[in-house]
Formats: C-alpha cells, sequence, structure tokens
C-alpha cells in the first residue's frame, strides 16, 4: 500500500500542473481589464500602466506562471489584486466558513442518503420503496441553485425569516450556527444524498442477490444478522468511493450556495475574483481545491482495502 500511496501521490504533480496551467490560460483569455476592475473608471491611463507593472501584468503568461509557481515554492499562493491581502490570509479567514458548510452537508448526506437507500433496499416494492424512490428522484431533478432560492425566499415570505446575517462562529453561538447554515446545507446535500440513496439501493440489491447470502440465510443467520454482517460491509465500497467524490463534488456546489446564502467562504471568493479577474487569487485557489480533490480520491481508494480484506494494492 504505501508503494502504490507514492505512486499516487507523484502522479499528482502533473495533474495539477496542468490544471493550474489551463486555469491560467483560460482566464488570460477573458475579456476584461484587473486594473480597470481594480482601480475604478475614475483612474486614468497612467494609473493603470502602474498598478500593471506593480503586479507584473505585462509580462507574458510564461513569465507570470514561472513567477507564480516560484512564490508557491516559497509559502505564498499569491497576492490579491483587488482586497491587497494574499492569497493564504484570505483563505485562514474564509476556509472556515466553507468547512463547516461542508461537513454540514456531508453528514446530512450520509445520514440521510445510506439509511434510506438500505431501507429502500431490504423492504423492495413496497410502500416505503416506491416514496424512497420518488423522493431520491426529485432531490436528483432539484437544481441546487433553485432549491436554495426557495429555502431562502419562501420562509422569509410565509414566517418572515431569514438566516442569520453575518459570521457567527460554531463557538460563540452554536445553535446560532447551526441555524445560519443549516438551509444553505440542506441545499448543498439535496442532490448529493438522493445519489447515495440510489447507489446504495442498488449495490445492497446486488449484494443480496449472492450465492453467500442465500447460504448464510440456509445456515439460519437472522436477517438482522446477514444485513449488517454480510450485505453492507461488501454493499459500501461502491458507495464509499462516490461519498468520496460527492465530497470533492460538494467543494464545486459550495461557490453556488456560498453566493446565494451570502456566506463568506471560499466559494464566494472565488466567484468575487473571477468577476475581478483577480489572476492570483484564482490561481491559488485552484492549486488549493486540486491538492484536496486529488487527497481525497486517494483517501478513497486506500479505505478499499479497510473494507474488504480482499483487496490489494500492487
Amino acid at each position: 500500500m504505501r508503494t502504490y500511496a507514492l505512486r499516487r501521490l507523484l502522479l499528482m504533480v502533473p495533474v495539477i500542473i496542468l490544471v493550474t496551467i489551463l486555469v491560467a490560460s483560460m482566464m488570460r483569455l477573458v475579456p476584461g481589464d484587473p486594473a480597470a476592475l481594480a482601480l475604478g473608471q475614475a483612474a486614468t491611463e497612467a494609473d493603470r500602466e502602474k498598478f500593471r507593472e506593480a503586479y507584473h501584468l505585462n509580462d507574458s503568461l510564461p513569465v507570470q506562471y514561472v513567477r507564480w509557481w516560484s512564490d508557491v515554492f516559497q509559502g505564498d499562493l499569491g497576492k490579491s489584486v483587488v482586497h491587497r491581502t494574499t492569497v493564504t490570509d484570505e483563505l485562514r479567514t474564509r476556509l472556515p466558513s466553507t468547512i463547516e458548510l461542508l461537513l454540514y452537508s456531508l453528514f446530512l448526506t450520509i445520514i440521510v442518503g445510506v439509511p434510506f437507500g438500505v431501507l429502500s433496499a431490504i423492504r423492495q416494492n413496497s410502500p416505503p420503496d416506491y416514496l424512497i424512490r420518488f423522493l431520491s428522484i426529485a432531490g436528483l431533478s432539484i437544481p441546487s441553485f433553485w432549491l436554495g432560492r426557495l429555502l431562502l425566499t419562501l420562509p422569509a415570505i410565509w414566517w418572515d425569516y431569514l438566516p442569520p446575517l453575518g459570521k457567527v462562529g460554531i463557538t460563540d453561538d452554536p445553535l446560532k450556527n447551526l441555524e445560519q447554515y443549516l438551509l444553505p446545507s440542506i441545499t448543498l446535500a439535496a442532490g448529493a444524498s438522493a445519489g447515495i440513496m440510489r447507489l446504495t439501493r442498488s449495490s445492497v440489491l446486488e449484494i443480496m442477490r449472492n450465492d453467500y447470502i442465500r447460504t448464510a440465510r440456509a445456515k439460519g443467520l437472522n436477517e438482522r444478522t446477514v444485513i449488517w454482517r454480510h450485505v453492507l460491509k461488501n454493499a459500501f465500497i461502491p458507495v464509499v468511493t462516490v461519498l468520496g467524490l460527492q465530497a470533492a463534488a460538494l467543494i464545486g456546489g459550495a461557490v453556488i450556495i456560498e453566493t446565494i446564502f451570502n456566506l463568506q467562504g471560499v466559494g464566494l471568493l472565488f466567484i468575487s475574483s473571477i468577476f475581478n479577474r483577480d489572476y492570483p487569487v484564482i490561481q491559488g485557489l485552484v492549486l488549493f481545491l486540486s491538492v484536496i480533490f486529488l487527497t481525497i480520491n486517494l483517501l478513497v481508494d486506500l479505505s478499499y482495502g479497510l473494507l474488504d480484506p480482499r483487496i490489494r494494492y500492487s
């Protein structure tokens, strides 16, 4: 396993380089002058030229890219041309909010998707199964941005309720913090939990049709023991795979949800940086998120050996 993990870590390097090259190139193709957006329309052309020289925006793309990597190797992800702060400082400020949103959403995805998927499988073709399948299809069909608008607008119209504004720390007021992140987490977890429901159901049904399950029942084991000891452990391998991918996808979904609910996280920073053509922030965030994505995928692959001892890494 150690050799496999080391090989995967080495393969991350060309992937990260390719992703950052593509993002840096594509952002330069988008119309818009960072100097004009940062200084405003009242700035003169001379002011804009000084701004470009100060942030090396006049250099060619290869020169800017190599300079950015040299700063990264020194622990500097770049400096925002709009906020005049470093990307590291912005991450330090905004990352806790995004992490809370992702943890709440992943928790809801697991506690809703997995148990209801198992229930749907063991009660196949029963009224609960039909209801769960209907809800899972609805969850997959409803766009998150539309659901977020509904959860934000309808309580405000019906009950004059809005989530708390501003950042409420979990250590300052846990209940108020939960209230602030509940609706965004439900919105973000709706599609993910629906997908996990359907996958868990199909995976459990497939395992329950195997010969060793029939053998376990023929030996006199009760149904609960068969489900817990023999079915779920084997059925969870594809579920864990998709849960890892869902965890990575939730980071992308956080961009939309944080914008709708005005959560001051990394997603909202990413959107504002794109609008302001803040190249260093975009490249720094892409590098950071790419490392997170690849690390999650690696951890998911390594978890297979814990779920199924028959799996060997070579």
